[in-house]
């Protein structure tokens, strides 16, 4: 017997949960207008050195629009969607924060209508590397033509160019070069064996 709501994404399958993974992203989705939101859970509760189960079989979404919806309406117009299973904390905050982006959530808007497309005010909490290799291909191919573009076009490396003479020519940028300069000759110390620049500690050190 079946005790959550949650269904596989895209797939209208039952999802299975993997307890050994931290928890998962999730796409919740309005099926009267469309209107979609994405988060993350996680499977486990620590609090005082306990471990607990968290609601994550009931839970649906920690927007209070999105609740108010739900209550309003009613569960049954609302698909309840696991878009991913991650195995850590750091992984599940950068994927939620990856769907969030790749979804536009702040920005985007339903078809026709000035209305958001998604009850997210907000993207992510912090920002981590990954930990698992994931690489979207279609994003790496955008940026992958973005990038060529620009080093190809004459008129963006123009004004690189044009850019980087006015930034080496103001005044303000010129004093925090020359404060820097002069932090490091404090700081360093020309070793005259190898001729390299090292910290004054690190050579105190090794004496």
């Amino acid at each position: 017997m079946v005790d959550h709501h949650w269904i596989i994404y895209r797939k209208e399958e039952i999802f299975t949960p993997d307890l050994n993974k931290f928890g998962f992203v999730y796409l919740i989705t309005n099926l009267k207008n469309g209107k979609g939101y994405i988060g993350c859970k996680q499977y486990l509760m620590y609090r005082k050195m306990k471990e607990t189960e968290s609601n994550w079989k009931t839970y649906m979404g920690s927007s209070k629009w999105l609740l108010k919806d739900i209550e309003k309406m009613g569960k049954e117009h609302f698909k309840f969607e696991i878009i991913a299973e991650y195995k850590n904390r750091r992984s599940l905050r950068y994927y939620e924060l990856y769907y969030q982006m790749k979804f536009n959530v702040l920005s985007s808007t339903l078809e026709g209508t000035d209305e958001p497309a998604y009850y997210n005010s907000r993207v992510g909490g912090k920002f981590y590397r990954p930990v698992e290799s994931y690489e979207d291909p279609e994003y790496r191919k955008k940026m992958s033509k973005i990038h060529s573009k620009r080093l190809t076009d004459p008129k963006h490396r123009k004004i690189v160019s044009e850019s980087n003479k006015r930034r080496a020519k103001d005044p303000e940028f010129q004093k925090k070069i020359s404060r820097s300069l002069k932090k490091a000759a404090r700081n360093h110390k020309r070793d005259p064996v190898t001729g390299r620049y090292i910290k004054k500690n690190v050579q105190a050190k090794e004496k």
